[in-house]
């Protein structure tokens, strides 16, 4: 094999090496694929980052978890700030935790997961959205009814 041809064929085995490395990272991955569990960490069970779903609902801000106050629901470790908070989340999980698992609800109306920036957050109708930006989560709101529809029809669909 010429020495060109090997140079190539490296650089290409890398470039998919680092395209595939970031995805797994970054958490992106199409719906099809199957694994619709709660969004964590490659090396870590920790559900949304480590954040206090609750928080999102009663402070209406981002509130990094505490691991004293942690409680092990689907399969993940859900963080919270305070006792109340996590007894809040024991009393009605449905009610507290993201939709979409945490995942990026402008992913999910494109067909992806993808992890989701804590500060990056919207509250609808008693329902909490995360996403991997603001730039993201205005282009999503653009749209809302649609693309509300969407994630529900790909989520359920996958």
């Amino acid at each position: 094999m010429k020495k060109r041809t090997k140079i190539i064929l490296v650089l290409f085995v890398v470039i998919i090496t680092l395209v595939f490395t970031v995805a797994k990272v970054k958490r992106i991955s199409p719906l099809s694929w199957g694994d619709k569990g709660v969004n964590k960490p490659m090396f870590s069970n920790q559900a949304i980052n480590g954040y206090d779903a609750v928080t999102y609902f009663i402070e209406n801000k981002a509130v990094l978890g505490n691991e004293t106050y942690s409680y092990n629901w689907k399969n993940a470790d859900w963080n919270f700030s305070s006792e109340e908070n996590k007894n809040l989340f024991i009393g009605n999980p449905g009610k507290y935790a993201p939709q979409y698992g945490g995942y990026c609800a402008f992913a999910v109306s494109k067909g992806f997961t993808a992890n989701t920036n804590p500060n990056s957050f919207e509250v609808i109708d008693g329902k909490l959205y995360l996403f991997d930006g603001e730039g993201v989560k205005a282009d999503w709101k653009e749209n809302l009814k649609e693309n509300l529809q969407k994630c529900e029809t790909n989520w359920k669909k996958y």
